[in-house]
């Protein structure tokens, strides 16, 4: 599994999450806004999703943090 590199993903290929799981990423992304690819697989495994399924998440999950700090959403610097 490669990096995570920030993207807005349309909402149809966003993954169907419950409730109890967008808590469990949301509280992740809190703490390490960069996960660990192989931390990414063991949160997968936890909260019942599959790793493709919470990079996606994680991805578009950055970019809007990104955007709410003014920046851009893919992750290139404001002045290219």
């Amino acid at each position: 599994m490669s990096a995570i590199h920030a993207q807005l993903s349309p909402a149809y290929k966003l993954p169907l999450t419950k409730s109890y799981q967008e808590h469990q990423l949301e509280k992740v992304f809190q703490e390490n806004k960069n996960v660990h690819p192989t931390d990414l697989v063991i949160l997968a495994a936890e909260v019942g999703l599959s790793p493709r399924e919470v990079k996606t998440w994680f991805e578009h999950r950055l970019a809007r943090w990104r955007q709410s700090q003014g920046l851009p959403a893919n992750g290139k610097n404001v002045y290219e």
